[in-house]
């Protein structure tokens, strides 16, 4: 009986030597990369870094521009209205997605400015703000106060604080786009 317990003892200390070869083998190699081929259709599709573009920069504002366009012009006084003038009403026009309409009657160099570019005289109840645009340059805003019997709120600035405000801001971009969300009605008297 001897003999067997140590043949099996023999046998059993061979599995677990071949057990532990084994299962050391297989973790070393599992420890390693396994090598990879590139097929030649996905050779061109390794990763190269991707090259960094800079945003061009936005040209400024310029009177020149204001001059030549007068959407421009009439977009850069309702932006620095609705920013800075500090007038509450000027407010009712600050929804940039619903866009203006601007009356111009020329004979007073006045210029009303109504929230909505679609808007219908139906909705045209209330007096809009306005603003009056003088040869030099001189932009002067006005709001009428609801409910009171005082004179308008008015504030004046030149064009050119306002490029200048509008160019400070970094606001180009928006401004030229305000155009395209602009209506003007001209009336000759």
């Amino acid at each position: 009986m001897m003999i067997m317990t140590k043949r099996i003892l023999k046998i059993v200390g061979f599995l677990l030597l071949l057990g532990v070869l084994i299962g050391g083998g297989l973790l070393v190699a599992g420890s390693k990369k396994a090598p990879t081929t590139t097929h030649p259709a996905t050779a061109s599709s390794n990763k190269q870094p991707k090259k960094v573009t800079t945003p061009k920069p936005v040209a400024k504002l310029t009177m020149t521009e204001l001059k030549r366009h007068p959407d421009l012009r009439y977009s850069s006084i309702i932006y620095y209205g609705i920013k800075y003038t500090h007038i509450q009403r000027w407010q009712e026009v600050s929804d940039f997605s619903r866009g203006w309409q601007v009356e111009i009657y020329h004979a007073q160099a006045k210029y009303l400015v109504w929230p909505d570019k679609h808007i219908k005289a139906e909705a045209k109840q209330l007096e809009p703000n306005w603003f009056k645009l003088d040869s030099q340059g001189n932009v002067t805003y006005h709001s009428f106060v609801v409910h009171s019997f005082r004179d308008d709120q008015t504030k004046t600035v030149n064009l050119t604080e306002i490029v200048a405000q509008i160019n400070h801001d970094h606001a180009m971009k928006k401004v030229r786009q305000m155009p395209t969300n602009l209506t003007t009605l001209n009336h000759t008297k």
